[in-house]
């Protein structure tokens, strides 16, 4: 999506664990302000800067600003921008650094805090993000995406009741939305909560049905805990729903494989096992896994092919 006047788009989200930070910021909520005019530049300089943009050569912003930076270093609205720019180029060690040097130099307005904890959070140091996260909470704390992104850290580090306390005092303020609801459930599991866990798990289900893009992700939850406690059907049909909302779920297909492997529907977990290879070839548990499927099934030069593969994903 090209780049309106005035307002750059930057997505932030995470891979597993950072997959599932998506900032809603202020404004549009998905929108980081970066006026090129208001940088203090020539002009030219200007012009050349809002140009680049429009194309999206983030490596170009990059040179653009880091020189501009380093002849006014003490520019809080300039390192602010150099931070936006090394994000968008995938520099995230770079980004932070700018954002918490331009903050202090001046505070950071919310939009640009929450764009700093994402780049913390890419750079895998979540305490940093943790502390940004908590500074918006203190004086945002009306925005549930802010109280979300938190519980979303809290979780990842292991403090379930933290990430709890965060995500029921988004639900005392409003209805909340899929995401609240699975990681609720996810929290509550972590402390060994099941019942209130699937509750939870059924409550993001059923919202989940009346989105426009449904989310396989509940379905994958609760079908994983089900097959924890061993209630291998419930499990089986949660995690078809999982597969039916979104065949590429990589996750799903290799614990619904698995699922079918203990029910002794071999056919059918070669086929789920066989779509989770796919999705994750490199994944050494999908290659394990498929070594017994195909070992049961009598495939045996398919069961070495496997084990092969296991073994070079796991030297």
């Amino acid at each position: 999506m090209p780049a309106r006047p005035h307002l750059l788009l930057v997505p932030v989200a995470l891979a597993l664990a950072a997959a599932h930070f998506t900032p809603r910021l202020l404004g549009s909520e998905n929108e980081v302000s970066l006026h090129a005019e208001e940088l203090g530049l020539p002009p030219a300089t200007t012009e050349t800067l809002r140009t680049v943009i429009a194309a999206g050569d983030w490596r170009g912003v990059e040179g653009i600003l880091f020189e501009a930076a380093s002849g006014n270093p003490d520019s809080a609205p300039l390192l602010r921008a150099l931070g936006i720019a090394h994000y968008q180029a995938g520099r995230y060690f770079s980004a932070g650094s700018a954002l918490k040097r331009s903050d202090a130099l001046a505070p950071l307005d919310p939009e640009a805090r929450f764009l700093l904890a994402g780049s913390f959070i890419r750079i895998e140091r979540r305490h940093w993000a943790r502390a940004e996260l908590g500074r918006l909470v203190a004086t945002h704390g009306d925005s549930g995406s802010y109280r979300l992104a938190l519980a979303r850290v809290h979780y990842d580090q292991g403090q379930f009741a933290a990430a709890l306390s965060q995500l029921d005092r988004i639900l005392e303020g409003s209805p909340a939305g899929v995401e609240v609801h699975d990681l609720r459930g996810q929290s509550l599991e972590g402390l060994g909560r099941n019942e209130a866990a699937m509750v939870a798990y059924e409550q993001a289900i059923s919202l989940s049905r009346e989105a426009v893009a449904a989310s396989a992700w509940p379905h994958y939850h609760l079908g994983s805990l089900l097959h924890d406690l061993g209630d291998l059907e419930a499990a089986e049909e949660a995690l078809e729903a999982a597969v039916t909302s979104d065949r590429t779920h990589a996750p799903a297909q290799q614990e619904l494989g698995v699922v079918y492997l203990k029910a002794n529907k071999l056919r059918l977990a070669a086929e789920a096992l066989e779509s989770a290879a796919e999705l994750s070839p490199l994944d050494p548990a999908v290659q394990y896994s498929l070594v017994s499927v195909y070992r049961r099934l009598d495939r045996e030069g398919l069961a070495k092919a496997a084990m092969q593969r296991f073994r070079e994903l796991t030297e």
